[in-house]
């Protein structure tokens, strides 16, 4: 009975601490005595600070001790700094996946690793256009699902929805997919998952928020191919994917930064002259590139190969059809 009452008492102490004092707030041994005194225990001041003596030599925070003015007491040491926090919380509203109501959960049990000195702040977030967020709220179940399907190797079922000329939400056929998952990827804001589809006897991949209705099932998954790769299914998540081939990109000054954006800083480049430069990247060649391409103005050129010059040219032809009137 006893022993329960010292675990209850360092619990009580504990959640006190870390909710209500930080650097700019703090306690006192007296302010702490009232508090676990009103719960029904009665520690003195040799046992209160013990247990705080006990509570440091857990490690994961730092419960400091200032003797300057008065014993004064403060949580000088959390698992993230404000600085974390906020930058999480707004990686998880931007996040296309996360819906709204799944991101305010998140945050909310966030805010629990700051100081009562940080959650304004963490209410003060970057703007953000919420109305392009997903409205599935299951898409972070479904993705925890399928997490434990890939570790458990077993198949999934699924029905898979998209929508009708008027927006509408709609299954496919009514269907139920049966899947032997094999990894997840996060591409361009999106969360997917790539894995061997039975029906079809290949490999697919699927918009997680696209599912309803996921379950583990207790059959055994079609073993990963050995040659499987995330990276070459990767791009099978862009509305058009194609062949991928080596590209030469000649380039403005002003665009370096598009190409490291997209490609990455390892890209390889070479400089021509004092405002242009060509990029030589390897990528998937399809109308999503060459839109990408086209946004540029002229500052991004293909130079090579020439069957992906010919592509490009031969969709630039059927936008100049598709738009004369």
């Amino acid at each position: 009975m006893e022993k329960q009452q010292n675990q209850n008492r360092l619990i009580e102490l504990l959640k006190y601490l870390w909710n209500n004092t930080d650097k700019e707030h703090y306690t006192t041994i007296v302010e702490l005595q009232k508090y676990l005194q009103d719960l029904g225990f009665r520690p003195d001041r040799k046992t209160l600070t013990k247990d705080i003596e006990t509570l440091n030599s857990i490690g994961f925070f730092d419960i400091e001790h200032d003797r300057s003015i008065q014993n004064r007491y403060y949580i000088s040491r959390r698992y993230f700094s404000e600085a974390d926090v906020k930058m999480l919380c707004d990686a998880i509203r931007s996040s296309y996946f996360i819906s709204e109501r799944n991101a305010k959960e998140l945050i909310t049990m966030l805010e629990t690793f700051v100081g009562p000195t940080a959650k304004p702040s963490l209410s003060s977030p970057a703007f953000i256009d919420a109305s392009v967020k997903t409205k599935n709220a299951n898409t972070i179940r479904n993705a925890g699902k399928i997490s434990k399907a890939i570790a458990e190797k077993k198949k999934i079922s699924f029905k898979y929805f998209d929508y009708t000329v008027v927006g509408k939400k709609e299954h496919k056929g009514n269907k139920k997919y049966l899947v032997s998952p094999y990894a997840m990827i996060i591409d361009d804001g999106k969360y997917y998952f790539a894995g061997f589809e039975e029906e079809e006897g290949m490999i697919k991949t699927f918009r997680i928020d696209k599912t309803d209705a996921l379950i583990v099932t207790s059959f055994a998954a079609v073993p990963q191919p050995k040659s499987f790769t995330a990276k070459r299914f990767a791009s099978q998540t862009k509305m058009y994917s194609g062949y991928e081939s080596e590209v030469e990109l000649l380039c403005h000054k002003d665009a370096m930064y598009g190409i490291i954006d997209k490609f990455g800083p390892k890209v390889k480049t070479e400089k021509v002259d004092d405002k242009h430069f060509i990029a030589y990247i390897t990528t998937d060649i399809s109308p999503t590139l060459f839109g990408w391409v086209v946004g540029y103005g002229g500052k991004i050129q293909i130079t090579a190969p020439q069957n992906v010059k010919n592509d490009y040219i031969k969709l630039l032809k059927l936008y100049d059809r598709l738009y004369m009137f």
